[in-house]
């Protein structure tokens, strides 16, 4: 573009000059200003103009020349300030990796105002702050990481809710994570958070509320989310045995709630045994028997069969035959003979009892049978010497100095073979 308007200048100023050439007339041109005159013809004016024209053109190269040199040092200047941003992120990174968070707190701010990437640099700073317990310096690296990136709000806030998770600040970590849950909903992640958090906080009907959520948009195994199943029921049970409990009102309400459990969690002895205790701190231990036997003769749990034998409490004649045809098949458990012990205690069936609480001990000796015997032989057999021993017994026992007599019993009940066979009598 400016070689062609050169052309068409000369070429006006060739044609210009011919003409003048052929009328033998170079004209003349005066001009003043600031009181000088100046006279002069367009030949000169033309030639001047020239000069000032290839003055102002080589000014204008050096002048960008200069401005080159400065915007190379220059960028060669902010490319060394970036390098070293790059390299403070990594040494940062590697400080935090290695547990040296003052330091990497240090490292990572030192070049943050040439990093390219600040939002990371925040996050990380925010993280090593919280591990060194400065949680005003962590809520201002937040806030800087938003006003760097405002985009990544949604990563902003998950780091917020973890590092408040991290230092136990539930109440604010659950704030956080249902604002997220409202302009993020169904967010995996978030959901994972939030279901932890109402867990941590037992906040039982919040998080079964979340439940369906959480199963459909989160990739969780079926045992984990049963495990969140467990925890919503158990934890209902519970406050629902604290509300009876301070009201003192009837136990129907933790019976309806169990009625309505879905069938997999009434399956479950770690469920059914919870239940079980609830209905125990209420006072319906005769209820908690009834789930308990029930819940064996289909399903045997050791840990059930131990719950159901610290139980006292009295049964028909048909419900002990059934906890008795369970000899059959574990005739050498101490535990299921000790409940047999005490059913037939409560029902004044005093000799089958003692049989049961003495086969018991020569399984497995344990304070409870010891004393349970005692009381028996004390209280209704009239046996006050055999009663005096199995008290001393079952206090050594108690207090771990174990008598000659109890070492006996416990190496004769090393084998099951060597325990007694139980022949059941019926009434």
């Amino acid at each position: 573009m400016n070689r062609l308007l050169y052309v068409l200048l000369i070429s006006v100023l060739t044609i210009i000059g011919f003409n003048m050439y052929q009328l033998n007339d170079i004209g003349s041109i005066s001009f003043s200003f600031a009181g000088v005159a100046i006279t002069t013809n367009l030949v000169v004016l033309i030639a001047a103009s020239l000069c000032a024209l290839f003055v102002l053109s080589i000014a204008a190269k050096i002048f960008r020349g200069i401005r080159s040199i400065f915007i190379y040092f220059g960028s060669q200047r902010q490319k060394r300030l970036r390098e070293k941003a790059r390299l403070s992120i990594s040494q940062g990174l590697i400080e935090y990796a290695e547990g040296r968070f003052e330091q990497s707190e240090k490292v990572l701010l030192q070049h943050v105002k040439h990093s390219d990437n600040r939002l990371l640099v925040y996050l990380t700073a925010a993280r090593a702050a919280q591990q060194l317990g400065a949680h005003e310096r962590r809520d201002e690296y937040l806030r800087l990481a938003h006003t760097e990136t405002p985009n990544a709000d949604l990563a902003i806030s998950l780091t917020k809710a973890e590092l408040q998770l991290a230092h136990n600040q539930n109440e604010q970590a659950l704030a956080t994570l249902s604002q997220l849950n409202l302009v993020s909903e169904n967010h995996s992640y978030v959901l994972t958070l939030l279901a932890n958090t109402y867990r941590h906080l037992q906040d039982w009907d919040n998080l079964k509320a979340i439940l369906p959520q959480f199963k459909k948009h989160c990739n969780l195994s079926a045992e984990s989310f049963l495990s969140f199943e467990i925890s919503v029921c158990n934890g209902q049970l519970t406050n629902l045995a604290k509300r009876i409990n301070l009201s003192a009102s009837s136990s129907q309400d933790l019976i309806k709630y169990w009625k309505d459990c879905a069938h997999h969690l009434k399956a479950l002895p770690d469920v059914v045994e919870h239940y079980a205790r609830q209905l125990i701190a209420i006072d319906a231990a005769g209820e908690a028997e009834n789930v308990l036997r029930l819940y064996l003769n289909k399903n045997w749990q050791e840990s059930t069969i131990v719950l159901y034998s610290e139980l006292d409490v009295l049964i028909e004649n048909k419900q002990l035959e059934m906890v008795e045809s369970w000899l059959k098949d574990h005739q050498h458990n101490a535990y299921l003979l000790l409940a047999l012990g005490k059913i037939c205690i409560s029902s004044s069936l005093w000799g089958k009892a003692r049989s049961y609480l003495e086969a018991s001990i020569a399984i497995n000796p344990m304070p409870e049978n010891y004393l349970k015997l005692a009381r028996l032989l004390e209280e209704h057999m009239a046996d006050q010497d055999a009663a005096q021993e199995y008290y001393r017994q079952g206090l050594h026992l108690l207090a771990g100095d174990y008598g000659d007599d109890v070492l006996d019993n416990k190496t004769d009940s090393v084998t099951q073979e060597e325990a007694p066979q139980l022949k059941i009598v019926r009434i």
